[in-house]
């Protein structure tokens, strides 16, 4: 007796198990674009730039991706998750776009050396819905007559490895949106951080600036 129900709970835990794995087979991670490593690319005579995590706005902080409209709607993706937490990702993203486009150095563990901080902030990382009576976020799937776009605004703080400020700037970007997808989201917001960062290279000083 006390055999054969040993027998039955074994065989409910695995029961259990392969419907958790069925469940987990059924979620689709995202990341950001970016360029892999380039090996070739010459490295930049400027310091090491050290980027820490962002700081993001409350409601994306979760695994999830969090689908947020200008009206503050929030729609939150239980089957759509990112493959590394947020304000990880963004960092790590913008470290490779200015790597491949300037050969700057770019790290997201603080360097024993001398180097640059940059901090991020994101703004906002929302859907602009037009003007109507379909523009909640909670209409998706779907779409409307107008097109929704997918907005990324990015403060960006760079510092001195004793955080002494440098300068600030704030960029913002926009691309249309073909549908309230998780999937068209991360796109349109993939290009919208290579856009971004292509700003903010122009911005990097080249060489590190005196202590004096």
């Amino acid at each position: 007796m006390i055999l054969r129900a040993a027998i039955l709970s074994l065989s409910a835990l695995l029961c259990g198990c392969i419907i958790f794995d069925q469940k987990s087979e059924a979620v689709v991670f995202h990341q950001f674009a970016a360029p892999g490593a380039q090996p070739s690319r010459t490295v930049s005579a400027g310091p090491q730039l050290f980027i820490p995590r962002a700081s993001i706005p409350s409601a994306l902080r979760r695994p999830n991706v969090v689908l947020v409209d200008d009206g503050g709607w929030v729609r939150i993706e239980d089957a759509h998750r990112w493959v590394a937490p947020l304000d990880r990702a963004i960092p790590e993203a913008v470290g490779r776009h200015l790597s491949a486009l300037t050969g700057v150095v770019t790290t997201t563990q603080t360097p024993s050396e001398d180097h640059l901080v940059l901090l991020l902030t994101v703004d906002k990382m929302e859907i602009f819905a037009p003007a109507g009576p379909e523009r909640s976020i909670f209409s998706l799937p779907g779409g409307t007559d107008k097109a929704d776009n997918a907005t990324l605004q990015l403060t960006c703080r760079l510092e001195k490895a004793d955080g002494t400020p440098i300068s600030v700037k704030t960029l913002a970007q926009s691309r249309p949106l073909k549908d309230r997808t998780p999937a068209a989201f991360v796109r349109a917001q993939s290009a919208n951080l290579a856009v971004l960062s292509a700003e903010i290279a122009k911005w990097l000083p080249t060489t590190a600036p005196s202590s004096k």
